[in-house]
Formats: structure tokens, C-alpha cells, sequence
């Protein structure tokens, strides 16, 4: 070389597999093909410089050991000595769509599926293909020891810094170095040629492509792809590349050495690397985004999100708060729980883009989630009340049914608590002898019933449903007693309940219903609307829904509406056209009138076609060309205001009888321009409208839609406006303040070629029929007026996030002996502190207490713990590894939350 020429490369080779789990095929038939490949590594001899990655996850691993459970000892000795890698993630997961405490726990279960093979995950935050990524990954990373975070989509052209590697910082400060792969992704270097001339073109082609970027003098050659197993003659081809590329060094490496290698030459580097800042859901000009999948089998996100949020807020503070006080451990059980919630949060599953196979799994796996959940929620709660099912069973003449009431929050909380009050009416047994009703699949109802009165009527209580049906009562050692119960969905005004504690409530007869309570701002209904003092709503039957706040100076007409537009793209891109359709209000009645919940009912109507025509071909970009026969699609929307709540409820149901088309709930906030902020892992990221150019464009047309965690608040100099959502993943932040929530997005294409909006194949082209989502649609919203953006609004608004979707709740104890004592479990104080996480350790030693500082300033905050109260407080990385301790004083541990910080403590 001359000494003009600059200095040579070093080539990192990296033979490894990119493995969706299930896609194009089932996850079943994918591990046949995992099988064989790791069948064919394990059986070629390992001499020590052998290098492959089982991609950035490790339930490859618990595939592969499934089915081959007798080379355990094999996988675990290349794991330990670095010639397999698999991790640090359990599932390589979409980032944008589940909440901060499920991507903790793939870290989590990944490291323990490791461990469990005497091996570690390297120590690189590795995700190739996710659909972007959210602000507060480096966060995760260096809260799991992690330095470097690699990535592909959601980064790089005109609008991020030219270059393979920057500081990707955090709005708390932690920064991670950020290595970005090439246009062509993870496999640059897949099935690289032997023969020197083929050799010689490849690495032209490799230099061409990774040199202009390379920031740290390293170039990083993968080589693999989708479900490649490693390269035939992997070793000649390698020595052909060296051979080629002389006088840069080419050597095979693995993923821990690349990291290592990058943090050390970033240490050094000259000039320093760049910073960016904030989500990566932008690579538009440079690789597919696509971020069209967020309402993509919108209903599947929704419970998805349902299932972590009972698993994270209603299920494990109670399993962890009833082993502190002597119950018994359910680790094992949780771990199982997330575990199949986790299968579903592969990119590939969670987004949709995948086959209606694969989907159908997605369903079952989901049952599951729940079911599990709400076991060792029951579990818990009876211990934590003090109730012993066998006892109780042979006292079966003591039997008096209490309502456990339970709060799921981190806060005191009394008022509207939501119900279920059980009472028996008879015993159905099964097994021969006479039956109740030989010719009923399901109890008659019966008649005359007086309504239950709680805690001797001292509890107001409005039924708001009522119904019959069979329920058991079990017990370990004896056979269900099967009773035949009346059942009143009800709400109810109670006393206070300590932060995550339980109050139990006797039920007994002869109530007269819901009463005139003394509680504040009871709701009043009138013709068509409701009032509660702090906020009215009413319904104007020439079409309009209006929302005011008086003492805010709000005031909101047509808050709700519904659109439909035709829809002709697939399972990864939208594509929208023709003219979008507003919704007819049909009419409306109150159906509950208060005083402790009001309920108006909208009906709602949308004159559609049966299908659209997908063949571009024959359609233009703006027509929307039916096909066949209109329907009326049918929506109800119930919107319902509880006492002295600063927000309403909107309950929207329906049967969706169309094909090809994009369904969306408008809520008007009245902040039209206004910031807006929403909620994302750990705590709400501002979001401004993209503006791509139109060179860009080209490759891929980017989405005025963007992901919805809990809510999205706008917030204007005078005020603001949140909108809550129990599930659904995208919404859509309007010009004129409004807020579009996507309800469901049928199409009937895993991936179109011809799309204007993203011309090729994203993947495999396969017809989806039950992406069309036939059937019933639903979701929960909520809109609650505000003031301005201030620390206490802030706080206000994570309130309310509790409020609509952690409510108070309670069911009932049917074979009580005992009302049990009122528990306190945890309670978080701090202005603008949010509780994240209430769990035990992975080691079971701890109880883990985690908070999110929503402020751009330091809060002090306290957690207060109940009996037994702790002893013993550390601060601890995200991992869980302990640092330095912390003060407790009478149960209470204090601490400082940085800016924007995530803070975890551990207890005992």
C-alpha cells in the first residue's frame, strides 16, 4: 500500500442463522428444519476456532432440547466454549409493540435459558429484524450489562447520521454504542463463493457496501440468512475472502467478539461518534420500516396487551406480596405463564405478518396466558385472605360468600370498585343420581332474587348485569362442589384500599340495589346524557357527541365518530383507497342512569362494500371499487361516566361482515396543533409527524399512524386532552386535534407485490383469509380532559391509566368461613413517579419494586410495604443485580429518581 492509501480492515466473519420461530410455516414444522441444523453442528468436531449463532435468542435452545433432550451436554459444552451463541433475548420480539416489563422479562427468561445450560448470553443487545425500536432500548441494554446494541430496520438514511456506529442515548443518560447493519441487513454474507474469482466479485461488492460506513475500521460480513443453516465448506470459502481482500485481515468471529471489539475501538475514536437521540422508527430511503404491522389482526395486539398487563399489574404483585407473608412460592408458575406469552411476541407473530396457522396458535397460546394468570391470581389472593380450601371444604354449613375487593395500584384508592357478587342458589352435583334440569346445557334463571347487600348495606352498590350459571368451588383433596350461583356484575363505592391490598366485603340478601350515595359527584342522567359534575356528556341525535369539563373550560363537540376507507394492502404495508366513509349516528339511550355509573349506548352505522378490488390493474389509488353487494356494518359504543371520575368510558363493539377495508374510532380532544406524547416502554415519548423526502418515499411511503401503548395525551398552552386504549396498537394524531384509533385493518395477503406504497414481496406471498378479520371487533377507550403539561398533569394522566384499565376490582369467595382482615401490600409516593413492577427476584431472595420517573427532573420517592415490612433495600440493575443499599426505615424505603430514570429496588 502507498502511504496515501488508508488503513487496512479488519473483517469480522459471522456465521449465524436468522430464525423466526414460526412465519411462512408453523413453529412446529421450523423446528423440525432447527433440529437438523443443529443436528449438523453439534455432529462436526469443534477444534476451537468454529464459530455460529443461533441468532440473538434462546428459545432455539428449548426447541432444539424438546425434541433432543439427550445432547444436552453437547449444546451446553459449545455454548461454554463459544462455538455456539444464542441471546441475550429469549424471543427476538417486536420492541415497539409490548410494554418495557415484557422485554425485561425475555432478557430475563433468555439469560435463565442459558444458565441453564451452564453458558452466558453474549453481551450484545442483538436485534436484526425488529420493526424499529423504542427510545429506552439503550436503557435495557446497559441495565443487562450490555454495551453495544445492534440493528437494522428503523435507522439509517438522510435523516440519522451517515455511518455504522453512534451513541444511542437515552432520556435518562445511558448510552449504548450503536452498530448499524447495511442496506442488505444481516446477510451480506450468505453462501460466500470458494472459487477466487467469484471470491474476488463478492468482496468488491461486501467493500463497496460496508466500507463508506465503517466508523471503527471494522467490517462485520454475515453470513447466513432466513432459516440458513451454516455454509457447506464454510472454511474454504472464508480463506478465498482473506484471500481477495488482501491487505485487510478477514477472520471468523462470534457475536461477543465483535462487541467486545467494538467497544474498544470506540473508546478511541476519532473523530468522536455521533449521538442520536429517541425511537428508531425511521429507515425510510434505506430498508423497509414497516410500520404498517401495528394494525395488522389488530384484535390479537389487543389481547396481547390485555394478557402482560394482567400478568404485570393484577397477577404478579399478588404472588410475590403473598409469598412475603409466608404463602407459598410461585415462580414457577409465572415463569410458565410468560414464558407462553413470550412465544407470542416474536416479530413475525405479534405484528400478524404471519400465516392464519400461525395466528390460530397466537389465539390458543393467549387462552393460556390468561388462564394461567388468573389461577395464580386466585391462588394468591386466597392466601393472602388467610383461606384454606381443604378446611373449607369439610365446612361446607359455614359457607358465607365475601367479595375481595383488590387493588391492583400502587396507591390507596377508594370509590368506584368493579364487582362481581356471587351467591349460591343450589348444588348441582355431577355424577349419577338426579339432575337439576335434564334438558339444560346452562342453569334456568331464577326469579325473585333480592339484590345482595355488602358489608351489611353499608356499601352502596349499583348491578349493572345479572345472570345465572354454574361455578365450582375446589379444593386439593376433594371433588369440586358444583353450585349453581346468581351472579350481579356490579359497581360499588368502597372505603380506601392500601396499595395493593385486599378488603373483604360480606354479601348477604336483601338489598334494595344501588341507593342515593354519599359519595362526591354522583352522576345524574337526563334525556341523552350524563353529568357528574366534573365532566358532562351528551348525545345529540342529529349526530353529534359533545363533551364538556366546566371547570376546565372544555368543551368538545363530535368527540366520537367512526371512518372507513377501503384497504388493498397486506399484512406488512397499508394501502389505502378510495374516499373515506364517516359513520351515521343511528341513535342512542341511556341505559344506566346513575348514581354511581351512567351508561349512554350509541348505535352507529357504516353502508359499505362487501370487498374491495385488490387488483391494481383495474384501481386507482383514490378509487375504492366495490365488489359485489354493500353491507351495513354495525357499531355500539357505550359511553359510560362513573362518580366524580375526571374521564368517560367508550366501549365499542361489533361484527365486522366486510373484506378489504380500515375501520377507525375518532376522538376529538379540542387540541388541534397540539403536542403530542404517548406512551411507550417506560414512560411517554413526544412524537412529531415524519416528513420524508420524496426520493425516499419511493422505496417505502411512510405512515401518519404510530404504536399505542396505554394512551396518547395533546397538549396544548391551555390545556390538554389524553385518550386511553386497552390494547390496540395504533393510533393516528390528526392535524385538527383529533385522535384515530385503528379497530381493525382486514386484508387477505401475507405480502403483495404490487403496492405503490412498498413495491416487492416483504415476504411470502400467502393468501390470509382470516386477516380479514370476520367476526366481532371491540375495544375499551377513554378520554379524559386536563390542564396544561406540568408535573402534576403529568402525574394526573398515569393516574387515570390506572384508573380505566387497573380498576378496583373484585370477585367473590364463595366458600368463605371468615371475612378476612384488610392487607397493605406496596405503596409508591412521588410526583410523577409510576410503578412499573411489583414481582419476586429470579433468585426468589427479593421482592423487586420498579418505578419510572415520568419528569424531566429528579423526584424523590418512597415505597411503604406492608407486613412483614422490609429490613433489607438495594438498588439493582434492570438484571436484578444488587448495587449499592438503600435506607429502610419503619417499612419504608426512600430513594432519588433521575430525570426520566427507571428505578429498580429490591427488597426483603
Amino acid at each position: 500500500m502507498t502511504g496515501g492509501d488508508p488503513a487496512p480492515f479488519d473483517v469480522f466473519v459471522l456465521p449465524h442463522t436468522h430464525w423466526d420461530r414460526e412465519w411462512y410455516h408453523t413453529a412446529g414444522r421450523f423446528r423440525q428444519r432447527l433440529v437438523e441444523l443443529i443436528d449438523e453442528l453439534l455432529d462436526e468436531p469443534d477444534d476451537g476456532s468454529s464459530r455460529f449463532l443461533l441468532d440473538g435468542q434462546a428459545v432455539v435452545l428449548d426447541d432444539y432440547l424438546a425434541v433432543r433432550p439427550e445432547r444436552a451436554g453437547e449444546l451446553s459444552a459449545r455454548l461454554a466454549a463459544g462455538s455456539l451463541e444464542a441471546g441475550p433475548w429469549y424471543v427476538l420480539a417486536d420492541e415497539l409493540i409490548p410494554g418495557g416489563e415484557s422485554l425485561v422479562r425475555n432478557l430475563l427468561a433468555g439469560r435463565r435459558a442459558l444458565r441453564a445450560l451452564r453458558a452466558e448470553p453474549p453481551r450484545v443487545l442483538y436485534s436484526p429484524d425488529a420493526f424499529g425500536h423504542p427510545a429506552t432500548l439503550p436503557v435495557l441494554a446497559r441495565g443487562f450489562g450490555c454495551e453495544v446494541a445492534i440493528v437494522w430496520r428503523g435507522y439509517g438514511g438522510r435523516h440519522w447520521p451517515a455511518g455504522d456506529a453512534a451513541r444511542w442515548t437515552a432520556d435518562d443518560g445511558s448510552a449504548v454504542l450503536l452498530y448499524h447493519l447495511p442496506k442488505s441487513g444481516y446477510e451480506p454474507g450468505a453462501n460466500l463463493p470458494t472459487e477466487p474469482a467469484a471470491a474476488a466479485s463478492r468482496w468488491a461488492r461486501l467493500q463497496g457496501e460496508l466500507a463508506p460506513r465503517a466508523r471503527l475500521g471494522l467490517l462485520l460480513v454475515q453470513n447466513g440468512a432466513d432459516h440458513h443453516a451454516r455454509q457447506l465448506r464454510l472454511r474454504e470459502a472464508v480463506s478465498a475472502l482473506a484471500a481477495a481482500a488482501v491487505p485487510h485481515r478477514v477472520r471468523l468471529a462470534s457475536l461477543g467478539e465483535l462487541g467486545a471489539e467494538l467497544v474498544h475501538r470506540a473508546a478511541s475514536a476519532a473523530p468522536p461518534l455521533p449521538e442520536v437521540r429517541g425511537e428508531l422508527r425511521d429507515s425510510y430511503g434505506y430498508t423497509w420500516t414497516l410500520q404498517g404491522t401495528l394494525a395488522s389482526r389488530a384484535w390479537q395486539k389487543r389481547r396481547a396487551a390485555r394478557a402482560e398487563r394482567l400478568l404485570v399489574r393484577d397477577t404478579e404483585p399478588w404472588a410475590a406480596l403473598a409469598g412475603r407473608a409466608g404463602g407459598k412460592s410461585r415462580r414457577a408458575h409465572l415463569r410458565a405463564a410468560w414464558r407462553t406469552l413470550l412465544l407470542c411476541h416474536p416479530h413475525d407473530t405479534l405484528c400478524g405478518c404471519s400465516t392464519d396457522d400461525v395466528a390460530r396458535a397466537m389465539t390458543a397460546r393467549l387462552d393460556d396466558v390468561r388462564a394461567q394468570a388468573l389461577g395464580i391470581r386466585s391462588d394468591a389472593l386466597r392466601d393472602l385472605a388467610g383461606h384454606d380450601p381443604v378446611e373449607a371444604r369439610v365446612q361446607r354449613d359455614r359457607w358465607r360468600p365475601v367479595v375481595i375487593v383488590r387493588n391492583p395500584a400502587a396507591r390507596a384508592r377508594g370509590g368506584i370498585a368493579e364487582l362481581e357478587v356471587v351467591r349460591i342458589i343450589a348444588d348441582a352435583p355431577v355424577g349419577p343420581g338426579p339432575a337439576i334440569d335434564e334438558d339444560a346445557d346452562s342453569p334456568r334463571v331464577k326469579r325473585g332474587l333480592r339484590a345482595p347487600a355488602l358489608a351489611g348495606g353499608a356499601v352502596p352498590v349499583q348491578e349493572i348485569e345479572r345472570s345465572q350459571r354454574y361455578q365450582r368451588v375446589e379444593s386439593p383433596r376433594h371433588y369440586p362442589a358444583n353450585c349453581v350461583v346468581d351472579v350481579r356484575r356490579a359497581v360499588a363505592w368502597v372505603p380506601p384500599v392500601a396499595g395493593y391490598g385486599i378488603t373483604g366485603l360480606p354479601v348477604k340478601g336483601g338489598g334494595k340495589g344501588a341507593k342515593t350515595p354519599d359519595v362526591p359527584n354522583p352522576v345524574v342522567a337526563a334525556a341523552n346524557s350524563l353529568d357528574n359534575g366534573r365532566v358532562r356528556v351528551a348525545v345529540d341525535l342529529r349526530g353529534e357527541v359533545r363533551l364538556s369539563a366546566p371547570a376546565l373550560g372544555v368543551e368538545i363537540p363530535r368527540l366520537l365518530g367512526f371512518d372507513d376507507t377501503g384497504e388493498v394492502g397486506d399484512l406488512y404495508t397499508s394501502s389505502l383507497v378510495g374516499a373515506v366513509e364517516p359513520a351515521e349516528l343511528l341513535g342512542a339511550k341511556v341505559t344506566h342512569r346513575g348514581p354511581l355509573r351512567g351508561a349512554i349506548e350509541t348505535r352507529w352505522r357504516l353502508t359499505i362494500p362487501a370487498r374491495t378490488r385488490t387488483d391494481r390493474t383495474r384501481i386507482g389509488r383514490g378509487s375504492r371499487v366495490g365488489l359485489g353487494r354493500e353491507v351495513k356494518l354495525d357499531i355500539t359504543a357505550v359511553i359510560s361516566l362513573d362518580a366524580d371520575a375526571p374521564f368517560v368510558r367508550i366501549a365499542i363493539s361489533g361484527e365486522n361482515t366486510a373484506a378489504d377495508h380500515r375501520l377507525r374510532a375518532i376522538i376529538a380532544t379540542g387540541v388541534p396543533g397540539g403536542e403530542v406524547w404517548a406512551d411507550a416502554a417506560f414512560g411517554p415519548v413526544r412524537r412529531v409527524p415524519l416528513a420524508v423526502h420524496p426520493d425516499d418515499a419511493a422505496m417505502e411511503s411512510p405512515v401518519p399512524t404510530a404504536p399505542l401503548h396505554r394512551y396518547v395525551s395533546l397538549w396544548g398552552v391551555r390545556g390538554g386532552t389524553t385518550v386511553y386504549c386497552d390494547g390496540l396498537a395504533e393510533y393516528e394524531a390528526m392535524a385538527d386535534g383529533a385522535v384515530a384509533v385503528t379497530l381493525l385493518r382486514a386484508v387477505g395477503e401475507l405480502s403483495r407485490a404490487d403496492l405503490p406504497e412498498r413495491p416487492g414481496h416483504a415476504g411470502w406471498p400467502v393468501p390470509t383469509p382470516m386477516a380479514q378479520v370476520p367476526g366481532p371487533f371491540g375495544a375499551l377507550l377513554a378520554v379524559m380532559p386536563h390542564g396544561p403539561r406540568t408535573p402534576a398533569t403529568v402525574d394526573a394522566v398515569e393516574r387515570a391509566a390506572d384508573d380505566v384499565l387497573c380498576p378496583l376490582g373484585g370477585g367473590t369467595l364463595l366458600s368463605a368461613t371468615a371475612t378476612p382482615a384488610p392487607t397493605a401490600g406496596a405503596e409508591l409516593s412521588g410526583t410523577g413517579l409510576a410503578c412499573s413492577a411489583l414481582t419476586a427476584s429470579e433468585s426468589g431472595d427479593w421482592m423487586v419494586a420498579r418505578c419510572v420517573n415520568l419528569l424531566a427532573q429528579p423526584v424523590e420517592g418512597v415505597w411503604r410495604f406492608g407486613s412483614p415490612p422490609p429490613t433489607e433495600a438495594r438498588l439493582a440493575r434492570l438484571d436484578e443485580t444488587p448495587l449499592e443499599p438503600l435506607d429502610v426505615r419503619g417499612g419504608a424505603v426512600s430513594f432519588t429518581a433521575p430525570p426520566r430514570g427507571v428505578v429498580t429496588i429490591l427488597v426483603r
